[in-house]
């Protein structure tokens, strides 16, 4: 089977659908990933069909037509006209030129991708969607469809209902109102690591008498979170501090690495993919400061993450059953960071200057840990990628 995943050239909606993707790929299907080529690297060895603008000239785009920022505005308005609007506008012609020369029997889409969607409903090819987030609120799902619908009325087609929904939260962080969908398919989240750093591990398992380290790995603390040491410290807490792959908030990040000078902790902040690590805050005692590191090494070792709330971040770290510290900003981290404190997993604050406090009072108080532990066994009892895989044939058939 040829099977095309399809998705927002952006980290929190392409890395969640990469578990199912190397699971295609492992069992002999022919798979791809749509999306800009700026991605390439961190989808590798998936190979990367170029389509559609980066996430900056859409933004750019939207504020053009519209004056609204896309990158803090969450309303159904401008998410429809980021995603259903501006993205198919832009992309449309490229994604179904790239799809149709590769023949998918299947497109498999993140949530809120249209360009897939779009490129199904030409081909007439089957169509199954996946979530980054928490279930979107039906007006703003409608009105990111309804945006999409008009652009494949000019062609005389609608947009493609999906077979299957797949689907990484678990229903504990889900909205109190939240009713699973006809055709959902749980799938349990995994944080990411690279792929060639999975088959350098198993190489190295296999030949334990040869150890081996990579040139990343030699990297320290750029190459391997779980490496970076703290000399006469290792005792203390060890905090993580990311604002996730997005956000490049150098002040923010100096605003909670100084609040955290007061609790007895190591922190190791994680910087945005594109940013310098000499534009971070600077390296002292108990501090230390890597570039981008996969989440699953990051977490290695982690007592506390003090984050924004993003999407990915959430479910992973609460997947490793780590408490949180959350400051959300814009855009869905506020509900993500709410849905994460009502289930006892985290503590939410409003501003960088009481991070320390809280992650003293998230160290300090068992509950936490508690309410982490029972939603990672929550995501641990979803299906795994190859079970997924399978209802997935089962359902397309």
């Amino acid at each position: 089977m040829r099977i095309l995943f399809s998705g927002t050239p952006a980290f929190g909606h392409l890395l969640p659908m990469l578990p199912l993707e190397r699971v295609a790929r492992r069992a002999g299907h022919a798979t791809a990933m749509l999306t800009h080529s700026s991605m390439a690297e961190a989808v590798a060895p998936a190979p990367v069909l170029h389509a559609g603008p980066t996430v900056e000239a859409v933004l750019a785009e939207v504020t053009r037509r519209t004056g609204a920022d896309a990158g803090q505005d969450m309303s159904p308005a401008t998410a429809a006209e980021f995603f259903g609007g501006v993205r198919v506008d832009l992309g449309a012609e490229e994604a179904v030129a790239q799809a149709r020369a590769f023949a998918p029997d299947l497109i498999i889409v993140e949530t809120a991708d249209y360009l897939g969607r779009f490129a199904a409903a030409v081909l007439d090819v089957p169509v199954v969607t996946h979530g980054v987030g928490i279930a979107l609120e039906e007006q703003l799902a409608q009105a990111m469809d309804a945006a999409a619908a008009t652009r494949l009325s000019a062609l005389e087609l609608t947009l493609p209902e999906p077979r299957a929904s797949v689907d990484p939260w678990p229903a504990c962080l889900q909205r109190d109102t939240w009713q699973p969908p006809v055709g959902r398919i749980a799938i349990r989240s995994e944080a990411y690591e690279s792929e060639a750093y999975e088959s350098e591990a198993h190489a190295s398992e296999a030949h334990e008498s040869e150890p081996h380290v990579s040139e990343a790995q030699e990297g320290g603390d750029e190459g391997d979170g779980a490496k970076v040491a703290f000399p006469g410290r290792e005792n203390l807490p060890r905090v993580l501090v990311t604002l996730g792959t997005f956000l490049d908030e150098p002040e923010l990040l100096a605003g909670i690495v100084d609040s955290l000078a007061g609790p007895e902790v190591n922190v190791v902040v994680a910087v945005n993919p594109s940013a310098q690590t000499d534009t971070a805050p600077i390296e002292r005692a108990g501090v230390r400061v890597v570039g981008f590191v996969p989440m699953r090494r990051l977490l290695e070792g982690v007592d506390v993450v003090v984050a924004s709330g993003g999407a990915g971040t959430v479910l992973a770290v609460l997947g490793s059953g780590i408490p949180m510290v959350l400051l959300p900003m814009a855009l869905d981290k506020p509900l993500n960071a709410e849905r994460a404190s009502a289930v006892g997993a985290a503590m939410v604050v409003d501003s960088p200057d009481q991070t320390g406090k809280a992650v003293t009072k998230v160290l300090s108080d068992e509950s936490f840990a508690h309410g982490a532990s029972k939603v990672a066994q929550e995501i641990a009892d979803m299906n795994s990628a190859e079970t997924v895989f399978t209802l997935l044939l089962e359902h397309v058939s």
